[in-house]
Parts: C-alpha cells; structure tokens; sequence
C-alpha cells in the first residue's frame, strides 16, 4: 500500500483593519502597513515554515500574503473564491451610519441562511464558492501551505470540515475568529481522505 500524503492547511485570517467599525466583505479596506509588518515577521517565527501561499485578493489579505512570500521566497497565488462574503448595501458601511439598516441586520445575524442582505451574495452562493475553491485547494502541492483569508470564509471551512451545518447561526455569531489568528486543518490522504482540525483561532501576535 502506498503510504498516506499528509497536507496541513493553516487558515489565517487577516489582521484588524483601519476605520470605523462595519461589515466589510468584498470592500477593500486595509491594515495599518506597520501591522502587517508585525504580523509577517511573527509568521517568519513561526512552529511551521510554510511552503505556499494562497490569498483572497482583497489587500487586507493579499497585502500581507506578498510581504511575507516575499521575506521567505515561497509561492503564492491569488484565489478570488476566498473573498470574504458580498454584504451587498451594507457592505463596508460603518454601523453607526446603518441605524435604519439594523432590523435587516439583526434578522441576518440571527438566521442568516434565509434572510438575504439586500443586493448581497446568498449564504448559499458563498458557501458554494468556499467549498468548491477548498476542494481545489487540496491538490495544491505544498504540505504546509498558508491561507490568509477572512473570518467568514474560515467559519464555512471549519463548518465544511467538521461536518457542521453551515445554515447554523451559532457558527457565525458564538464561534470566534478573531484578527490575525490561524487554524490548522489536517488532511490525510490514504484510500480516502481524513481530515482533521488541529486547532482553530491561535493568535500569530
């Protein structure tokens, strides 16, 4: 028997992002450049080396994906199906401009499945891209390979991998993620693949 290829995928979500507090999905806002320098820099003094970088366009990510390819010499490439979610009108509006936005918004957050922001990307059509994009992912040849993506996108890996119900609200409002930390997904691959999650949100700073 052929022995098992073991691949570990270390999910990354980018750092805390300048401006006013809203919901930024697909607008581009950005990290303070002093801070992705410290968060490149704790990610070179890394357990782990990594091998390859993948990154969602979006600068907050690929920003930092470039500088830390860059420091290591490793590949990266840009995967736009890791993009955080289309929030549609309210995306990257700060919320304390949303106040007649919030009862939409509260429906959201408590059953976000089947409330659709309006002019936003369906729960569904984003789930549908994250998890085609992971299955495409796993034939990428790097064994410890470095995904700087967004919060949402990890929440629907994590739920991909664990076999959670991604129209679960709970997933998106108790499970934390917080800025700059990773999660480490494992995959086995023997006659089948196994996966296993190794750890979720560890802080890089």
């Amino acid at each position: 028997m052929v022995n098992g290829t073991t691949k570990n995928i270390y999910l990354l979500r980018h750092g805390k992002v300048e401006g006013k507090a809203a919901l930024n999905g697909v607008s581009d806002v950005l990290v303070n450049p002093e801070l992705q320098q410290q968060i490149c820099e704790a990610l070179v003094q890394h357990n782990v080396a990594f091998d390859g970088v993948v990154t969602s366009p979006l600068r907050r990510c690929s920003d930092l994906a470039n500088l830390y390819s860059e420091r290591v010499s490793v590949p990266l490439s840009i995967a736009p199906e890791f993009q955080e979610m289309n929030f549609g009108e309210v995306d990257g509006i700060a919320f304390d401009e949303l106040e007649d936005k919030w009862a939409m918004l509260d429906t959201f957050w408590q059953d976000p499945a089947n409330h659709q922001l309006t002019g936003a990307e369906s729960l569904q059509s984003f789930h549908g891209r994250v998890t085609q994009a992971w299955s495409q992912l796993l034939n990428n040849p790097s064994d410890n390979l470095l995904l700087v993506t967004h919060g949402g996108v990890i929440r629907m890996l994590l739920a991909h991998c664990l076999d959670i119900d991604w129209k679960n609200p709970s997933l998106y409002s108790k499970l934390s993620i917080e800025n700059a930390s990773i999660t480490h997904i494992q995959v086995t691959q023997f006659a089948q693949s196994f996966i296993s999650v190794k750890a979720i949100g560890l802080p890089v700073l």
